[in-house]
């Protein structure tokens, strides 16, 4: 069955011009509205704020003859209320001048613009709107708002005397979808109308809008035991759809696949809400951010302004929102939280909530909200996996966008050639029976972890395998381990392992140099190093100035040369340490999961799972860097930062030995000499340079703050 049409919890794609890159212009042509919808953000509607046609032309002016600040490819003229069709007859005179004055001004925009428009529909056939849309045929879109069944619907959307609606609304749906058949709607719950979300999608669906932009409000309304109701509502909603087996035909956005991941270091500098982007005009011709900063649709604050028609827009005022991030705004739980992605928020909201004026301050009230909505969201596409057979598009959003690789190493043998600065010592030769591995590959699908084969794999096997260099090469990606030497050649490939003991010290550099010419990028192991003293120090530090030339004649021949230890610092800005009990974790041929092989090695009763229990690390939150207090305050980020050298040797997961952090700090040291040489030879650029320091152990440093 093939999954290419799957459309569930997809949304239309909005216009955005040729290249994704819209301005968005928004003209709150009336604050009056023919409705009061309940929940509605617009709390101070009125019916005598009305925007001139003297104020549309000043704003258009001074928009289009500033080609240096609106210099977006395309742009999108939006016109909102209250009711924006109260006010058809200025709409259509306002968009007749754009036109306009875009041909006479030969403005790129000419060529790539949109009129959008956001109603209640309650006028959408009448003669004037339907004389616009003719009009306007090719650069339109319209959305009207309908929440739902009858029940929910004239429950919030209701008549200034309190009656719903519904029924007027929807006689105008099919004219609606007519005239534009990819239409969605915006669906709006609260905490009164949470039971009628199931029936409500459903009902959508049966009058023919089949794609659902549905949301929860962002107002502190919830109560103890919504997010319970919400979760039960989606997952009969799911039970329903895979049922009907509707997940071709229609959409609703709570089961969007890419909800509830994660998220990644550029995520976090980038902002959810476009606020500052886009441009709002008032009716009294005043400039916001976004239409939620006019000052009618605020509770709390008066409206942000950034300028006007006549003086234009104060750029200082948008400063703050240029680099307005998730990062900055939002409070550590959020900036961590392991289902982040697909949490909306709103930046005039945040304003209109916050503590003081400031758009640095986040709302959370939808966080139970938006976790009930990951675990049903999870739910629909398990079940749908379990029905149908094909790989959900969750799971591929999990694997290709959001989330931090997670991998099981699974040890065929024994006897698999080591990959990481342990020795292995066992002669049992046991091996892994093809039962173990068959549930190894079901735990790993059922965990989202990526499969990683240490030593010899059957030969169907797709995944990717570390094999030693005598070992044959395997149809799948193959990483090869040189085991303290470079003589056994395996061809070529990306990448090679090159462990190295104490007694292959001072043949680092040559084994470097032969499998440079068969790889792409080489990383140095060095084993047992809890061993080392002043004279394997010393000729560690003569192998790393041969490698400091060696890789400088190579980027002088053009070439860049990888190696873990010198070239990763260079190109790195954070810690890349060891992921062993974090991400990363080892399975036995006895059946059991190890934090990684060594641990088996040393003691296989050291094991933290198994494939029918799962894993379960006591205190696991010491496998992660943010606990580890000598590593918080250290730059050499290419540091392996081995768990269990850290463990064996000063008693904790967290903290490494001194051994450690010497050797590391000299190959920090030597990747910033390789970084100043080449920056002076003018191959590097000037950027990102490694500061000099004064110690070989950031515990000497953090230990003089302590003086």
């Amino acid at each position: 069955m093939e999954n290419s049409s799957i459309k569930m919890g997809q949304l239309e794609k909005a216009w955005r011009g040729f290249d994704g890159n819209a301005k968005t212009i928004t003209f709150s042509v009336t604050e009056d509205c023919n409705l009061r919808c309940k929940y509605c953000y617009m709390s101070k509607k009125n019916n005598f704020k009305k925007m001139s046609f003297d104020t549309a032309k000043k704003a258009v002016d001074y928009i289009l003859n500033d080609r240096k600040n609106f210099n977006s490819s395309s742009v999108v003229w939006d016109f909102i209320g209250g009711e924006p069709l109260l006010e058809i007859n200025l709409i259509d005179k306002i968009s007749d001048y754009i036109k306009q004055q875009m041909f006479l001004l030969d403005h790129p925009w000419f060529n790539s613009y949109r009129f959008s428009i956001s109603t209640n529909g309650l006028l959408y056939d009448s003669s004037e709107v339907q004389r616009y849309i003719e009009k306007n045929r090719n650069h339109i879109s319209i959305g009207i708002s309908v929440d739902g069944n009858k029940t929910k619907h004239d429950m919030q959307r209701v008549f200034p005397n309190d009656t719903g609606s519904y029924d007027e609304v929807v006689k105008r749906v099919p004219l609606w979808l007519k005239q534009f058949p990819k239409s969605e709607t915006k669906a709006t719950f609260a905490h009164d109308d949470l039971p009628y979300i199931k029936d409500s999608v459903i009902s959508l669906w049966n009058l023919g809008i089949k794609t659902v932009s549905a949301n929860v409000i962002f107002e502190d309304v919830w109560e103890q035991g919504d997010d319970d109701i919400f979760e039960a509502q989606l997952k009969e909603l799911a039970d329903y759809i895979i049922e009907n087996k509707f997940w071709n035909e229609y959409s609703v956005r709570f089961f969007d696949p890419k909800i509830g991941f994660p998220i990644d270091k550029e995520a976090k500098k980038s902002n959810f809400c476009g606020a500052g982007k886009m441009l709002a005009i008032s009716a009294d011709g005043k400039y916001y951010p976004c239409i939620r900063f006019v000052d009618f649709t605020l509770n709390n604050k008066t409206g942000l302004c950034i300028g006007d028609v006549d003086s234009g827009i104060n750029y200082d005022k948008l400063r703050p929102f240029s680099v307005l991030s998730l990062e900055s705004q939002s409070p550590k739980e959020c900036v961590d939280c392991d289902v982040a992605s697909g949490c909306a928020w709103c930046t005039g909201f945040n304003y209109d909530s916050a503590d003081t004026n400031t758009v640095y301050q986040r709302a959370t009230f939808i966080c139970k909200m938006h976790k009930a909505n990951v675990r049903a969201n999870k739910y629909f596409w398990k079940k749908f996996e379990n029905i149908t057979g094909i790989e959900s598009e969750r799971k591929k959003a999990n694997r290709t966008y959001y989330r931090k690789p997670k991998y099981l190493q699974i040890m065929m043998s024994d006897n698999v050639t080591p990959h990481c600065g342990y020795r292995n010592l066992k002669s049992e030769n046991k091996f892994t029976s093809d039962e173990t591995l068959n549930k190894a590959f079901k735990f790993a699908k059922e965990n989202d972890f990526d499969t990683v084969i240490l030593g010899k794999s059957k030969s169907n096997m797709q995944a990717l395998s570390i094999i030693g260099s005598e070992e044959k090469k395997n149809q799948g990606y193959n990483i090869i381990v040189y085991d303290n030497n470079s003589k056994v050649k395996n061809d070529c490939g990306d990448i090679a392992i090159l462990l190295v003991n104490k007694d292959n010290i001072d043949n680092i550099n040559n084994m470097f140099s032969e499998l440079c010419e068969d790889y792409k990028r080489i990383n140095l192991i060095l084993e047992n190093i809890e061993e080392w003293g002043k004279v394997e120090l010393e000729k560690y530090k003569m192998e790393l100035e041969k490698l400091k030339e060696n890789i400088i004649i190579q980027y002088k021949d053009g070439l860049e040369p990888k190696l873990n230890i010198l070239t990763d610092r260079m190109n790195r800005e954070d810690m890349c340490n060891c992921t062993a009990g974090e991400d990363t974790f080892a399975l036995a041929p006895n059946g059991k999961i190890y934090i990684c092989p060594a641990f088996y090695y040393d003691n296989p009763e050291n094991f933290i799972g198994d494939l029918e229990k799962g894993i379960n690390i006591k205190n696991n939150h010491l496998m992660k860097s943010e606990t580890a207090g000598i590593c918080q305050q250290c730059d050499a980020y290419q540091c392996r930062n081995c768990k269990y050298l850290n463990k064996k040797l000063t008693n904790e997961y967290n903290i490494p030995s001194k051994i450690q952090c010497t050797i590391s700090h000299l190959e920090r040291n030597m990747s910033r000499e390789i970084q100043n040489e080449l920056v002076s030879l003018g191959v590097l650029k000037d950027c990102n340079l490694i500061p000099k320091i004064n110690y070989l152990d950031p515990l000497e440093k953090i230990s003089k703050k302590g003086v």
